[in-house]
Order: structure tokens, then sequence, then C-alpha cells
């Protein structure tokens, strides 16, 4: 599909999953928690699949890798088993559920010394950030040879409409169900959210403003749905 064609048919599809999309998580709702479990788990693959397909070329056996705001560990430790690679985590809170080693960090300073990794990666943690400049200024401090950013981005205002609406949805929501399914209880899960998300270009120009060079870009547009991946990978 072009460029111009998902441009003309990004509003049309936008309209339609919206009622899609509630159907889904009321279906959510009324399914066993097994199910439910069942889903989110195939889906996670397949988004860490392409995730490991797109850094694969950047990432050589026995470097250390962090992770910058790691979650449950669940991609970090695909990361380790793919590439052979040393891992370490850092994320806010604590959500950890496997045997991966996760630092608490205070939002501002990443709890390691300089130039301590040798690849940082970011994977759709930047777009919850105010402070963006603070997060890569640390990443960069931290790391000897590369940055890998994966984010959402979009190409039309209606797919940064249904980007915002989807990132919302997928944490905030699907989020709230998860964690009603895991305890029986309605939990509404909280996070920031700023929605500070950027065309491909403008990522690249702000990366650029860091010094930082982008060794390449990859653009993963969805087959259906009105939004799009990019990974970038930058030269410290």
């Amino acid at each position: 599909m072009s460029d111009r064609v998902r441009f003309l048919i990004g509003l049309p599809l936008s309209l339609i999953y919206l009622p899609l999309m509630i159907l889904t998580l009321v279906g959510y709702m009324l399914m066993p928690r097994g199910l439910v479990n069942d889903l989110q788990q195939r889906n996670r693959a397949k988004e860490i699949a392409a995730r490991l397909r797109a850094m694969q070329a950047y990432v050589g056996v026995g470097e250390k890798v962090l992770d910058f705001g790691a979650g449950r560990g669940d991609f970090l430790k695909n990361v380790a088993s793919v590439h052979d690679v040393e891992i370490i985590g850092i994320d806010i809170i604590d959500y950890t559920d496997d045997d991966v080693e996760v630092l608490m960090f205070d939002g501002d300073r990443i709890p390691l010394p300089d130039k301590s990794v040798d690849i940082g990666m970011a994977a759709f943690v930047l777009h919850h950030i105010v402070d963006q400049d603070r997060a890569m200024a640390e990443l960069k401090r931290v790391c000897r040879k590369r940055i890998i950013i994966f984010e959402d981005t979009y190409f039309s205002p209606w797919q940064w409409a249904f980007v915002v609406w989807n990132d919302f949805y997928s944490n905030i929501l699907m989020g709230s169900i998860r964690a009603y399914k895991a305890i029986g209880k309605m939990a509404i899960v909280s996070m920031p959210m700023p929605l500070t998300f950027k065309t491909v270009r403008q990522w690249q120009a702000w990366f650029q403003g860091h010094g930082l060079t982008v060794l390449s870009t990859d653009v993963r547009h969805n087959a259906v749905k009105p939004m799009s991946k990019v990974t970038f990978v930058i030269e410290v």
C-alpha cells in the first residue's frame, strides 16, 4: 500500500476502528482470564518478534544492553536470548515478574556510570516522558556505542489522533482490564500520558539536535490500522 493511499484511507479507517476497539474492550471484559492472557501473550509475541528483527543487525554478541523503561522485563529477556548479550533494565516502577535485573530509576538520573553500557534501548517510552531532552541526555551519557529507539509515529492529522487514542486505549483501558482479570476487581491503571508523539522527520531532527547520528530508520506500517511504528538506530 502506497503512502498516498494510506493517507487517503487513514481517516475512514480511524472512524471505523473506534467502535471496533470499544467492542474489543467489552469482549475482553467478558472473556475468561485464561483466554485474555493467551490473546495478550500472542499479540505481545508478534510485537517483540518485529522489534528483534528491526534491531538484529545492530546488536553484537556479548554487548551490554540497557532497556530504558523495561516494564516487566519480557522484551529484555528476549533480547538476551536471541542476541546473546548481557542485559540490565531500569524503570520508575517495579513491574517485573521475570528473572531480569531491573534497577529503580528516579526519573531524572540513570543509576549507572558514564559509558557503562554498549547499547541503550527505549521501546515506546519517550512519548510518555515530559522532559524528553533529559531522558536522551542520560541515555547518551551511559551508552558507548548505539541507542535504539522504538516509537509510534504518524503521517497525517487523523493518524496522529488515532495514535493518541490507541496509546490511551492500550495502556489505560486495556491495562485496567488486565488488572481486573489479574486481581478480580476493577483497578484503573495510571501512567504519565503527555502524548509527546513526533513524525519521523521531527524525531530525526530532534536526535540531530542532541549531536547524534541516525544510522537507520525503519518504519513499520500496521497492516490495517491507520498507525505506524518506527525504529531508529542512533550512533552515540
